[in-house]
């Protein structure tokens, strides 16, 4: 029989250890909102919102979007 190795990586992340890994650059209710409007994925378990890991790991990996993204926003506010 196949040993299967179980890998104890991370599968979701909560809306605080989203915004851990950006490192503050956005605030937890700029998160919630663009959980409101569809930009970031999420899955609701109980009451519980969770961001799939696979989906923060592209998101971190490309930070020039992001911080592109915020500039734009606050210019135009």
């Amino acid at each position: 029989m196949e040993k299967i190795e179980i890998k104890n990586e991370k599968r979701f992340y909560t809306v605080t250890d989203f915004y851990a890994a950006l490192g503050g650059i956005v605030t937890k209710s700029k998160i919630y909102r663009m959980i409101d409007a569809g930009e970031i994925p999420v899955r609701r378990i109980g009451k519980k919102i969770v961001i799939p890991a696979d989906w923060v790991n592209a998101y971190i990996s490309a930070p020039c979007i992001a911080v592109k993204k915020i500039r734009a926003e606050r210019k135009a506010s």
